[in-house]
């Protein structure tokens, strides 16, 4: 489950959360590259994610209006994606994003473990791994040239609340209610 040719890899640490409630993501150099801020929690129920200026690019925020659990990525206000829970996970898809222009992505692989992999017209797009990291509550998340690169971390960023919520994630999260852990 390689990319090739290899992108851009990010590191998401699931427990660098601060007091305010914000996370970084890093680049491959360990520097800071966007924050998802969740100070906006208690106003809007929502994760931001902001560029190092601060700068909104993406809002992430659990739909009410489906069934099923389903979160939303915004853009200026308007949905760009739905992420959808698989009511029966089959063939290892647990999840499929809709964009906005109806095409479809795939998260196939093993969810729990951070070891999967997000697919467009049946190629990797995106892969998370964390395979070769030491640090505990760490994951790589790589993107293939050429795919929207915050679009592809607010969607894994949508992915890890939807498993905080099921109650499966470590450490301290941002939950769509503060932080928990």
């Amino acid at each position: 489950m390689s990319l090739a040719p290899v992108g851009q890899t990010f590191v998401l640490n699931q427990k660098l959360f601060s007091i305010g409630g914000s996370l970084w993501i890093e680049d491959g150099n360990g520097n800071h590259v966007f924050e998802v801020d969740g100070k906006a929690l208690s106003i809007r129920r929502s994760l931001l994610l902001k560029d190092t200026s601060g700068n909104e690019l993406y809002e992430i925020n659990k739909s009410l209006a489906h069934v099923h659990k389903t979160f939303e990525i915004k853009k200026g206000g308007t949905v760009v994606a739905t992420i959808q829970q698989a009511l029966m996970s089959m063939f290892g898809q647990k999840f499929t994003i809709t964009a906005a222009n109806g095409d479809q992505l795939k998260v196939t692989g093993n969810w729990r473990a951070r070891e999967f992999h997000i697919q467009q017209n049946g190629a990797d797009v995106i892969q998370v791994s964390r395979k070769y990291f030491s640090m505990h509550g760490s994951y790589g998340i790589q993107i293939l040239p050429g795919f929207d690169v915050p679009m592809a971390l607010a969607i894994v960023v949508a992915l890890e609340q939807i498993e905080v919520e099921e109650g499966r994630g470590e450490g301290v999260h941002l939950g769509l209610g503060g932080l928990t852990s």
